[in-house]
């Protein structure tokens, strides 16, 4: 089965200024419904024709040919009525819908004309007021028709209208005259009847083509924005696409890093024990110089375990489904449960500490585990980078209805340039990196793993020199 368009087709049209030009016609879909709108409105005229009659000739007591009037009134009721049948018969499939609906409406508005033509014949003629109705024909025309089919129809109006006045001009020819609009004659004076259709036919021709590139304008208009809504879509989804293949690229990467992590951890941990045993003599005396390239080994064989168990943390952080393990959590009682072994890590760098978390705060939805490999992570990370003498604050509010966790220090500050790239793995600011502390570069991104996967805000406020305050807002727990 063909598919009927939904949307304005573009098709090429002549213009004797530029040649082919794009004109913008209806879909056949749209083109359908319009018509079916139009059956509604035809409903409205005839009832309103025979009312208008009704009153005319009982209440205006003007003298009108009624039957007549009255015949052409059911005669457009009867003509409308076949045409809702078609229009709302679901047993009608046009072979080819497209051009159907065209001549369907062609059709439609050409007989509209001749209707209105004899209620006017028998209503006056061209000295009824009601001629200029011709105009509304060659609107709904210009709404639902091409530019050429538009005019077409503005002349069939125009030469209806010639033809009405004719007739009445014409001494020999029945003349129905409509009481105190002109003088009661036999048949209208040329002057005044080919005046009339002058002025009807030069406003329907206006009409036509202020209207039709008014339309035109529009369609083209509702083309372009139809045009642009299809591209955003199309870039929607390959952004889509794009993210997802983003996503799949992190977890593979997450599984890589967790792999990685996981099969080195073993090996190190042995090798470090092995140094170990041999740095306290259980294989023998050893000299001077070997025992301190076994402790620099030592050391690096101990940091390459913090990358490894930092690189599990990480991986479990990106993976873990943490929606299904949040619950309500006490923030002062995790902080309190860290607490001596922050004050014994400020205490071995001679930095102050200070904690001040209320123990009455609202619950927030997390897990256990996040807030306390969170806090850790912010609260060893200021001590580290914090010069012996200096201080660190670990405090927790409400605020703007949630709850904010901030971790100050008075230590060597970020950079400003390198801010935007402190939460990547491995990156270490270069003044942290110059003053000799020993890191991995993935506690800043562990944070911001947890904090992306509870929903938290993460921001960051530093000056090189004076400190810095990582600030965590976390959301209160949802209460059933």
């Amino acid at each position: 089965m063909r598919r009927i368009s939904e949307h304005p087709i573009i098709r090429a049209t002549d213009s004797a200024d530029s040649g082919l030009q794009p004109e913008v016609v209806l879909s056949p879909r749209e083109l359908a419904a319009n018509l079916a709108w139009i059956v509604n409105l035809r409903w409205l005229a005839a009832a309103g024709v025979a009312v208008a009659v009704t009153v005319a000739r009982w209440v205006l007591a003007i003298r009108l040919p009624v039957t007549q009037l009255y015949v052409i009134a059911a005669g457009l009721a009867a003509y409308n009525t076949v045409l809702w049948r078609i229009t709302t018969s679901p047993r009608v499939q046009p072979s080819r819908p497209g051009l159907s609906a065209t001549a369907i409406a062609n059709l439609q508005i050409s007989i509209d004309l001749f209707f209105l033509a004899g209620l006017l014949y028998f209503s006056g003629g061209v000295e009824n007021p009601f001629v200029v109705y011709f105009v509304f024909h060659i609107v709904i025309a210009s709404i639902l028709l091409s530019r050429r089919a538009t005019f077409f129809q503005t002349a069939l109006a125009s030469v209806i209208v010639l033809g009405l006045a004719l007739i009445q001009i014409r001494a020999d020819a029945p003349h129905y005259h409509l009481p105190g609009v002109v003088s009661e004659q036999e048949y209208l004076h040329p002057v005044f009847a080919y005046g009339t259709v002058f002025v009807v036919a030069s406003t329907l021709f206006l009409t036509a083509y202020f209207a039709t590139s008014i339309t035109a304008r529009l369609r083209q208009r509702e083309a372009e924005i139809i045009g642009l809504s299809r591209s955003l879509e199309e870039k929607a989804a390959d952004l889509s696409r794009a993210n997802e293949r983003l996503r799949v690229s992190e977890r593979m990467k997450s599984e890589y890093m967790r792999r990685v992590a996981h099969e080195l951890r073993s090996p190190l941990a042995t090798v470090h024990q092995m140094i170990g045993l041999v740095l306290d003599g259980h294989k023998g005396e050893i000299s001077q110089p070997a025992r301190e390239t076994l402790q620099r080994s030592r050391a690096r064989v101990r940091l390459l375990m913090d990358v490894a168990r930092d690189l599990l943390v990480l991986s479990r952080a990106r993976e873990a489904d943490l929606s299904r393990q949040v619950r309500d959590i006490n923030l002062a009682e995790i902080v309190a449960a860290l607490a001596p072994d922050l004050e014994a890590r400020a205490q071995e760098a001679q930095v102050a500490l200070s904690i001040s978390v209320p123990p009455n705060l609202p619950a927030i939805a997390a897990d256990n585990e996040s807030i306390a490999q969170l806090v850790s992570n912010l609260a060893t990370n200021a001590i580290k980078y914090t010069p012996a003498g200096g201080s660190v604050s670990i405090s927790a509010q409400p605020r703007d209805g949630g709850i904010e966790l901030s971790a100050t220090d008075t230590g060597i500050g970020i950079p400003r340039e390198e801010l935007a790239h402190i939460f990547d793995e491995f990156f270490r600011a270069a003044n942290a990196r110059e003053s000799g502390k020993e890191g991995t570069g993935l506690g800043l991104s562990i944070v911001k793993a947890i904090c992306d996967s509870l929903g938290a805000e993460l921001t960051v406020d530093s000056e090189p020199g004076r400190g810095t305050t990582f600030s965590v807002r976390f959301p209160l727990t949802r209460r059933r």
